[in-house]
């Protein structure tokens, strides 16, 4: 019997359903080709020509230009923002302007954001911006000096000393750099000008004419005036502490003053004729100094770059005369340089102080007490932040105020007066001395005996512990002591006083007569001498 053929197959294997190689790859290349080919037409229908479209439009642009726009609307707006919204852009000013991706012009919108803060009055806080920029700088140019310039002068008119002399370094740097004698010239009168006005400090004072001093000498003939200028400067400075190690540096000063200009060589020079007449003043030879001022003053003509040496040969003959007794010569040469000064000096100089001070007190020594008045209140209106400065003319409108009879005001401007001479001058023990005894004379006017008494000791002891014994104002003082202790009935103090001053007269036999007297009266009252303590007796008070 044969079998009937079974028709069911057997499963296929895995193997049996791999497709042969070549048929894989076509189908690989199939789908490779198909994916290219979507993201073609993607590019090509959905960006390259709806871009082109776009632009072609105008919609891109406007996309691009619209933010570009409020980025800078945005920025421009800030310039006239009030002062914390500008303040609060420059603290966060890089954030603020990360969207300028051009280094060229972020430096340029940063320098507009510190103009602005400059222009506000604030360049303390664009100090940080600029400092930046110019640490940016591969190499300085003449336009980030200019720059720089305008920051220096911005502290300069705050009298932030130290920050404005950062910039005038980085200018002074530029211009030494391209052998610029000229601006360096200029850039160190103006640094000076603010050091006078700007430093208190006598430090600091002199170690920064000691620089400039350098960078003078560094511009060859052209510095030598400047030179001899600040050694002037610092000689005064060294002769008004009073010393006699200060005196010895001022003399060095002038000396080497001295040496910086030559008039034989330079006939030319009507500057270096004033700075040799002023250092010959310094020296005391009045003739000779006279005579190169007078010389120096009438070459320098109407010259206005010669104006500075002008009002010194006015301000130094002036003095000349004052001494020498020509006190209406020596007032009109100080109302002369008063009319160089005013379209020459500008008015933060300490120029105008000190003449103002000098004018005062002739003024006051021809008894003329408004102008005086007026001329001491003008210096005290233009000492700025220098209070060294306020010393003289608080005590010369103060002597205004006595003549008037305000003997009150007169009081509070002495008192402010010697606080000040205290603490800034404290080697100028015989100035103190004066203050004290017009202060003692006030007190004795209006009836306070005993600070009167206390005042007038004060004096005294002042003008014997400075070494001016031969003053005749400390025998005032001590008669005046003498006379209100007696008041007082203080016996053995005011016999104390009386006594020393038999001793200090013994050849006025006038005034010794009168001390013979007092000195009966209060022994007759009880006081006893240390003389006589030593021998047993005893005091019926103190001195």
């Amino acid at each position: 019997m044969h079998s009937q053929p079974d028709h069911h197959q057997p499963e296929p294997r895995e193997s049996d359903l791999e497709l042969r190689p070549i048929v894989k790859y076509i189908a690989i290349g199939l789908g490779v080709a198909t994916l290219l080919g979507v993201e073609y037409a993607t590019y090509h229908f959905g960006v390259e020509r709806g871009y082109a479209e776009g632009v072609a439009s105008g919609e891109v642009m406007k996309s691009v230009n619209d933010r570009a726009v409020e980025n800078l609307r945005h920025f421009m707006q800030t310039g006239s923002a009030d002062d914390a919204v500008l303040v609060q852009t420059a603290q966060n000013y890089k954030q603020a302007l990360a969207w300028i991706k051009d280094d060229i012009v972020r430096q340029e919108a940063t320098w507009t954001l510190a103009q602005a803060l400059i222009t506000r009055g604030l360049p303390q806080e664009a100090d940080a911006m600029l400092r930046e920029l110019l640490a940016q700088q591969k190499s300085a140019s003449s336009l980030w000096v200019r720059r720089a310039l305008v920051a220096a002068r911005a502290y300069a008119a705050d009298k932030h000393y130290a920050e404005s002399a950062y910039y005038y370094d980085y200018a002074d740097a530029y211009h030494k750099s391209t052998g610029d004698t000229t601006q360096r010239l200029n850039l160190l009168n103006e640094r000076l000008s603010l050091l006078q006005v700007a430093v208190t400090d006598s430090d600091l004072l002199q170690k920064e004419l000691s620089r400039y001093a350098k960078l003078a000498a560094e511009l060859g003939e052209k510095g030598h005036e400047l030179v001899a200028g600040i050694l002037v400067t610092k000689g005064r400075l060294y002769r008004e502490q009073g010393t006699a190690v200060a005196m010895e540096k001022a003399n060095r000063c002038f000396e080497k003053a001295l040496e910086q200009v030559n008039l034989e060589q330079q006939p030319e020079l009507a500057s270096a004729a004033v700075c040799v007449g002023s250092l010959l003043l310094e020296k005391g030879d009045k003739e000779r100094a006279t005579a190169m001022l007078r010389d120096g003053l009438r070459r320098l003509g109407d010259s206005p770059s010669g104006a500075p040496y002008m009002l010194l040969a006015l301000r130094d003959l002036a003095r000349i005369e004052q001494e020498n007794g020509n006190t209406d010569t020596a007032l009109a040469l100080l109302y002369r340089a008063e009319g160089v000064a005013m379209t020459h000096e500008p008015e933060a100089s300490p120029f105008w102080n000190c003449l103002y001070d000098q004018r005062g007190w002739l003024n006051l020594q021809k008894e003329n007490f408004g102008s005086a008045q007026q001329d001491f209140e003008n210096a005290l209106a233009r000492t700025g932040d220098n209070t060294a400065l306020r010393a003289q003319p608080l005590e010369g409108v103060a002597q205004c105020c006595l003549a008037h009879g305000v003997n009150d005001k007169a009081a509070q401007y002495l008192t402010e007066c010697l606080q000040i001479r205290q603490a800034h001058f404290p080697a100028d023990l015989a100035g103190q001395a004066r203050v004290q005894l017009t202060l003692a004379r006030i007190h004795d006017m209006n009836g306070s005996v005993q600070a009167a008494a206390d005042a007038y000791g004060e004096a005294a002891r002042l003008y014997e512990e400075a070494g001016d014994i031969q003053n005749p104002a400390l025998i005032d003082a001590l008669f005046a002591r003498a006379y209100a202790l007696t008041q007082l009935k203080q016996w053995t103090a005011a016999a104390i006083v009386w006594d020393s001053l038999k001793k200090r007269l013994p050849d006025d036999h006038e005034r010794v007569e009168e001390i013979d007297v007092q000195l009966r009266s209060c022994t007759a009252k009880g006081a006893v001498l240390p003389s006589q303590v030593e021998h047993g007796e005893e005091a019926d008070d103190e001195p």
